[in-house]
């Protein structure tokens, strides 16, 4: 799945969520799917709340009470749950090392899949397991790389790979001798190839059997024709084999060689959100050098671009490296926005408003993706945040993080 502006909000969401704690079990989680009738979870949380009253502890017992009274009053603005289903969390949450100075905090989310199964979870966190696994990118694609020196196992999610599994191999150089002795030395040579198929086989299923049904195919590649010999000798299990979907040779080995195994294939990996980073910054780059009139690039000539409504396309980076602050000024209200390296420590000792002249401010971080998304929902321009750990995701940090492709009619 392509991280969109949509994605990265939900994402951020479910970061700050995690970062909640709650004293005791005072954090509810409620968990309700398509279909369930709004009324009978009404029911069984009014239920609830008369438990919560044995609670010993009057300030838990008045904070469980609280929470529970608080989503009793969202739900009735819902006459039925919505198609994917509805969660709220809501708990005290504590705003100081105190206790006593808990809020009351509420969120209410519609969930990007459906809710599975009806949950109510008190605890000191909120449970996001759900929640989480709906914005796991669940397709993969198993790459094994091998000549007779060795062989990588990686699996490819999303935008980025990992490297699960090396194998070395104990296969001697070819003999010159000639003779009795060089069809003996030759006959171990193939019983040590067999016997490092064998292994390849055995890692290769241990990494990717407990991911079979995520699996969209395997690649194998390589130099020579040991992975021929590999897939043609049925090392791998059964319900792997039947997934191998290319066997492509390569000039390199190991984490190199994974690297060019991916590009090699990218006609069969045209629905992963890898190839679909890949062809939307390489569209900037050739844009840059065919037509530069149609891109643009940099936060402040990003933004405006969005706000003339010119922009149809916007790359950010999901690390971009510089961040948005508004300072405002306590005495007059004048109000100033600035782009800052976040490298690099902000000083507003001397800042002085131009307005009325008054030292004293309030300083606000701003969001970045989230403003570059809510120009461009306001605008019709799409935007997509790009993995920061890719060669693509370097070449868009190398244009400062963010790029914009102008719509063809509004080019300069």
């Amino acid at each position: 799945m392509s991280l969109t502006y949509e994605r990265y909000e939900f994402r951020k969401l479910l970061k700050e969520l995690k970062k909640k704690k709650g004293r005791g079990t005072e954090l509810i989680s409620l968990y309700m799917p398509p279909g369930k009738n709004v009324y009978d979870v009404i029911k069984y949380l009014r239920d609830e709340s008369d438990q919560a009253s044995n609670i010993k502890d009057k300030l838990t017992r008045k904070n469980v009470q609280s929470a529970i009274e608080s989503i009793i009053q969202k739900l009735k603005l819902y006459r039925s749950v919505p198609g994917n289903g509805l969660v709220i969390f809501c708990g005290a949450i504590p705003q100081g090392r105190d206790r006593g100075t808990e809020k009351i905090e509420i969120y209410v989310i519609e969930p990007p899949e459906p809710v599975r199964s009806f949950q109510y979870i008190c605890n000191h966190e909120f449970y996001l397991e759900p929640l989480e696994d709906m914005i796991r990118e669940k397709k993969a694609y198993g790459l094994i790389v091998m000549d007779r020196g060795g062989g990588v196992i990686a699996i490819l999610r999303g935008s980025n790979y990992k490297v699960i599994r090396w194998v070395s191999s104990d296969i001697p150089p070819k003999h010159s001798a000639g003779g009795q002795s060089q069809r003996r030395f030759e006959r171990i040579r193939e019983e040590r190839v067999h016997d490092f198929f064998k292994r390849l086989g055995i890692r290769a299923n241990e990494v990717l059997l407990p991911i079979e049904n995520e699996l969209e195919g395997i690649l194998i590649g390589g130099p020579g024709d040991a992975r021929e010999k590999f897939e043609e000798g049925n090392f791998l299990d059964y319900r792997l084999q039947r997934k191998i979907i290319a066997s492509i040779p390569l000039s390199y080995t190991e984490e190199q060689g994974i690297r060019e195994l991916i590009m090699k294939a990218e006609d069969l990996l045209k629905e992963s959100s890898l190839y679909k980073e890949r062809s939307l910054v390489e569209e900037v780059f050739r844009l840059l050098v065919k037509e530069s009139g149609r891109v643009a690039y940099g936060i402040k000539e990003v933004e405006n671009a969005l706000i003339s409504g010119s922009a149809e396309k916007i790359l950010v980076l999901e690390d971009i490296p510089v961040k948005k602050v508004k300072i405002k000024c306590i005495q007059c209200g004048y109000e100033e926005q600035k782009v800052i390296r976040k490298d690099r420590e902000m000083s507003l000792s001397g800042w002085k408003c131009p307005k009325c002249g008054g030292t004293v401010y309030e300083l606000e971080e701003i969001d970045i993706i989230e403003y570059l998304g809510e120009l461009g929902s306001q605008t019709g321009a799409e935007l997509f945040v790009i993995s920061p750990g890719t060669e693509w995701g370097a070449q868009l940090k190398a244009l400062g993080g963010v790029a914009a492709v102008l719509r063809y009619e509004m080019r300069e």
